[in-house]
């Protein structure tokens, strides 16, 4: 890491993690599979003591084989006779979201990011976490214009359904030139969304840092982004499907 306090953020995530699986594991299991001893995992949980950032990145590297986000998720999914897809025991899951937004900064970890950007409303409990651990803003482009502010950056994509043209609308001034911004949302299904926040981050003159998302609906949405930059997502579904629509 390049700074100290860029390795004592990566060894208290990876004690995080560790505080987060020992809860589905015992010591014994977790030592198996880390190459550790019970005694230093359990001091590891308690907090007595931190492992070094080169350990911290091993124990990190063994957790993920242990659960990775991708099993973690598919295990919360639920698809419907008719073609659905229900992603809500993903996105309002407070574990999964921490599991994840631990591996979205680890992933991203050395890049300059002091922005997170998401679209209104389900890429917003993940982006939140994801702010609070890099310590940076957040930006929520929304549907409406927020009462109170006079000028916004503006971006209209055309939507399938209902068909109409869907606007995004960020405060003037959210992103400034020597930002760099980390795009976090919930699901990329044909790719529309995701390219409006990027064109959002170019109106706004911003860096585009890198982009995650949980999950993907096929690649063909692939074909609508033009960044250069890392694209991440968690879990790619091959088979088109519906995304369930919840009831207000």
């Amino acid at each position: 890491m390049s700074t100290r306090f860029d390795s004592l953020k990566i060894r208290l995530m990876t004690v995080e993690k560790l505080r987060l699986i020992k809860k589905s594991y015992p010591y014994s299991e977790l030592a198996k599979y880390t190459g550790l001893p019970e005694a230093v995992l359990c001091r590891y949980v308690r907090g007595s003591v931190l492992p070094s950032e080169e350990t911290a990145l091993r124990l990190w590297k063994a957790l993920e084989k242990l659960e990775s986000l991708n099993s973690l998720i598919m295990k919360r999914l639920r698809f419907t006779p008719d073609g659905y897809i229900d992603i809500t025991g993903v996105i309002y899951d407070p574990y999964i979201l921490t599991h994840t937004a631990q591996h979205v900064c680890m992933r991203f970890a050395g890049h300059r990011i002091n922005k997170v950007m998401t679209a209104a409303v389900d890429g917003v409990p993940l982006a939140t976490i994801v702010a609070s651990i890099l310590e940076v803003p957040l930006i929520v482009a929304k549907r409406s214009k927020d009462v109170g502010i006079r000028e916004f950056i503006e971006e209209s994509y055309p939507s399938e359904s209902p068909a109409k043209l869907t606007t995004l609308y960020i405060p003037k001034g959210a992103i400034r030139s020597a930002d760099s911004v980390l795009i976090v949302d919930d699901i990329i299904r044909t790719g529309k969304t995701l390219k409006a926040l990027t064109n959002l981050v170019r109106k706004s003159r911003g860096k585009l840092e890198g982009i995650f998302t949980l999950m993907a609906i096929g690649k063909d949405w692939k074909k609508k982004i033009n960044v250069d930059c890392p694209i991440e997502v968690a879990v790619v579904i091959e088979k088109p499907i519906k995304r369930r629509r919840r009831k207000y």
